[in-house]
This record gives C-alpha cells, sequence and structure tokens, in this order.
C-alpha cells in the first residue's frame, strides 16, 4: 500500500468525511446533462466517498445501475446506508474487481488530483478499461502537472491537464467546461472510440 492510499484510509480520511459535506443535489443539473447526452445507464463512481455523486444520479433516474469504490471504509458505510453498492478497493485495481467494460461511464470527481504522479498512469488506464464507452472526471486543472500543498501535507494533491492525460490513452473529448456543483474543478467527458 503506498502512502496515499494510506493517508486517504486513516485519520485524515475520516477528518475529510467530517469536514466534507456535501449537497449532492447541486450536482444533479451537471451529471443530468451529462447523462442525457450520452444515454449511459450503468455507472462507476471511482473515489465515491458517500456516494455523493451517486445520489444525484439516482434522483436524476432510480434505474440506473451504480457502483462505487473508494478507499475509505468509513465513507463507504456511508454509501452502503444509503444503499449502494460499493467496494474498498484503490482507483488502480477496479477491472479486478469489475472487469473491461463494467459500465457505460466512469466517474472521478476529486479523485484523480490525489494520485501520486508514479501511480496516475496505470489508474487512469484502470478507468479506461472499465468503461465501455465514457469516462467523466470532475478535477482540478493545470496546463501541466502542478502540486499543491493540501491542508499542510506536502505530495497529496496535483493539479493536471486530464483531458489531455486521457487522449494520450486514446480517448476522445466530447466536451469540456466548469463542473457546476464541484467546488472550482473543470469536468471532461471523454469517448474511447
Amino acid at each position: 500500500m503506498n502512502d496515499t492510499i494510506a493517508f486517504w484510509q486513516g485519520d485524515f480520511g475520516r477528518d475529510y468525511l467530517t469536514r466534507n459535506q456535501v449537497d449532492y443535489t447541486e450536482r444533479i443539473p451537471l451529471l443530468n446533462h451529462i447523462a442525457e447526452m450520452t444515454g449511459a445507464q450503468t455507472f462507476l463512481d471511482v473515489g465515491t466517498n458517500a456516494g455523493w455523486n451517486l445520489l444525484a444520479l439516482r434522483h436524476i433516474n432510480p434505474e440506473y445501475m451504480m457502483s462505487g469504490v473508494d478507499v475509505n471504509q468509513e465513507a463507504l458505510e456511508k454509501a452502503q446506508i444509503s444503499g449502494f453498492d460499493v467496494h474498498v478497493s484503490p482507483a488502480d485495481k477496479i477491472a479486478e474487481i469489475f472487469g473491461e467494460q463494467a459500465a457505460d461511464m466512469v466517474i472521478t470527481s476529486g479523485m484523480l488530483i490525489h494520485v501520486a504522479p508514479e501511480d496516475l498512469k496505470a489508474t487512469m488506464q484502470a478507468i479506461v478499461d472499465c468503461s465501455s464507452q465514457y469516462v467523466l472526471a470532475i478535477e482540478y486543472e493545470a496546463d501541466a502537472e502542478q502540486e499543491v500543498e493540501y491542508r499542510g501535507n506536502k505530495g497529496k494533491l496535483w493539479k493536471r491537464p486530464f483531458g489531455k492525460l486521457y487522449q494520450e490513452l486514446g480517448l476522445s473529448l466530447v466536451e469540456t467546461g466548469n463542473a457546476t456543483g464541484y467546488d472550482k474543478c473543470t469536468y471532461w467527458l471523454m469517448e474511447k472510440s
């Protein structure tokens, strides 16, 4: 287990869960737009935390098939209370749990920014492998990788050009813009060719 995963599984991850209370209804407009545009019916939320994206998606359509993964067990317990199928797993191992092309769309929101540079390519490739068609990344953007000190911690947060990085893995950009309901994030909707 690398230091980043241990960091999020431990006290800092538990504190984050307490500190980060999300009004999932603010995410509904963006996710509804994406769902309508793509016609996606199955979703895998990687770094799901307490299931905020899954709650928004369920509000949009209770018939959607949805799963989530996170490294923090306490966060997943909250998602389980809401009735979601969630698993403890680092993001780079999701293809081993769900298999390839497991969901129409794989989503990350504020997760890839916390992946260490040496683990990023494998993590993004696992996300691509689990998607049958779309990847939605909702993350902090920068023109080049830029480390940011995160609540006094170094080596825990990086802004990056995620759309470009997914294009380097063979995906095509469908749409990008400001991610309403997600702090100051950018979204990139990517499609497999």
